[in-house]
């Protein structure tokens, strides 16, 4: 099996190193990562500058390494389309340093590598870690990797996974998890002003994990690994009101 892993945190993270280890059981591991920090990147992608690649010595055994100028969805575009003999058979993203619950998941740099191996069809996971001790992560990954394997059959739908970070004794499980319906990370901005008619903002956040009673913020504060199957279509549930479609134009017609 050929395995694709890429992050958000740059081509040096700690998650990323721990997830080529963790995941060399269960094939040949490719890595192409951003070569510095680009989290809340979303689904960025680079279009007016040059994408410069560089194969890495890497900690632990690959095939091979490369970091990237860009995004993490640039650096699934270009694994897929040129430094990847074959197409992969799986993507892995992550392991983040933090969770990514609720709507964050929208800016996540993570969570939107895995999206960007959705669209070519590759079966894709984000990994995320919620704190600092990532034993879990070592005692459960693979098992939820070969799960995945097992039983996602349905190449258009992700796995947001979200990784507690606690001792094996506190661990309670792997459970279901619906999004949070709030931020994580809000952020609020503070104004230095330069002249009276020049400023700028510095934004500043802190962790809040709003406690929704069965969300996945609420279930791996409580010591769960949390998985949330994620889709790529915004339309999807949305009410189509006859109203819409009466403003001067008409439905459209087959020809």
């Amino acid at each position: 099996m050929k395995i694709l892993i890429t992050n958000d945190d740059g081509i040096s993270a700690k998650g990323l190193i721990t997830l080529a280890g963790l995941l060399n059981e269960i094939g040949e591991v490719t890595v192409v990562a951003p070569s510095g920090q680009r989290s809340a990147v979303s689904h960025g992608i680079t279009v007016h500058e040059p994408l410069v690649v560089k194969e890495v010595e890497f900690p632990v055994n690959v095939k091979k390494a490369y970091s990237i100028s860009g995004k993490p969805a640039d650096c699934v575009r270009l694994a897929v389309e040129d430094l990847m003999s074959d197409k992969p058979d799986l993507l892995i993203s992550g392991i983040n340093a933090g969770p990514n619950f609720g709507q964050d998941v929208i800016y996540s740099g993570t969570v939107s590598g895995a999206i960007e191996g959705m669209f070519y069809n590759i079966p894709s996971l984000a990994f995320s870690l919620d704190g600092a001790d990532d034993e879990i992560c070592y005692h459960a990954a693979v098992d939820i990797v070969n799960h995945f394997i097992k039983t996602n059959k349905n190449p258009k739908v992700i796995w947001n996974v979200n990784f507690p970070s606690c001792t094996t004794d506190e661990f309670k499980g792997i459970t279901y998890a619906p999004l949070s319906g709030h931020s994580q990370y809000p952020f609020r901005f503070h104004k230095y002003e330069v002249t009276d008619k020049e400023w700028y903002y510095f934004p500043v956040s802190e962790a809040v994990g709003v406690l929704e009673a069965g969300s996945d913020v609420d279930y791996v504060r409580k010591g769960y690994i949390t998985v949330t199957p994620l889709t790529f279509n915004f339309e999807q549930g949305a009410d189509r009101e006859e109203g819409i479609f009466s403003i001067g134009t008409t439905e459209p017609t087959e020809k």
